[in-house]
């Protein structure tokens, strides 16, 4: 199992520099403030989650509409005034991912084969999986991947359908970024 995931890692790599070049292309001008790397409880499903100021910012707006007659007004207006967000730290909500015929499709398939072929062995190294995860990261920030003003950029792991999402979240978060950005993220809450 050891030799899967270190060469998950690499494959995990290689798979965000491909991915990577789409997605900037297509945010163009606007300004990255968020990078996640997603999975599921079963950690069979892998994505890559951008979302700039901008994209964070239309998105805001279409919840104000949304719910303008169900919340206060004065959350609203908060939203509005972009005092604050709704979306900000929810990659299901975020402008850009990999997409359907993206090279970490083609991880997910590798994690879900390698889960059908012995669940309770996989289930045993969910550590593991974060671990090549998490190193995977760490390796493509420190290469600038994601765009010239990385330093700025909050990065961290996250997961679609888990209860420990905050603790994932948080503790790759400390592992990702500079204490600055981590204890920023920290307050994302509250």
């Amino acid at each position: 199992m050891k030799k899967f995931f270190k060469n998950l890692g690499v494959q995990i790599q290689q798979a965000v520099k491909k991915d990577i070049k789409n997605i900037l292309n297509d945010i163009g001008e606007e300004e990255i403030y968020a990078v996640a790397l997603v999975t599921d409880s079963d950690c069979v499903t892998l994505y890559l989650a951008i979302n700039t100021y901008e994209y964070m910012k239309k998105r805001d707006e279409e919840y104000a509409k949304m719910f303008e007659d169900k919340w206060p007004e004065q959350q609203i207006r908060s939203i509005r005034e972009g005092a604050i967000s709704p979306t900000k730290w929810i990659p299901a909500d975020w402008g850009y991912s990999d997409g359907k015929e993206s090279e970490l499709n083609h991880i997910s398939t590798l994690l879900f084969a390698k889960e059908e072929s012995n669940p309770k062995e996989y289930a045993r190294h969910k550590d593991l999986f974060f671990e090549t995860l998490t190193s995977a990261f760490k390796h493509l920030i420190d290469a600038n991947v994601f765009g010239n003003h990385s330093e700025g950029i909050t990065y961290f792991i996250s997961m679609s359908d888990d209860e420990g999402i905050y603790e994932i979240e948080n503790y790759s978060a400390k592992l990702l970024n500079t204490e600055k950005v981590y204890a920023d993220f920290l307050k994302r809450h509250g």
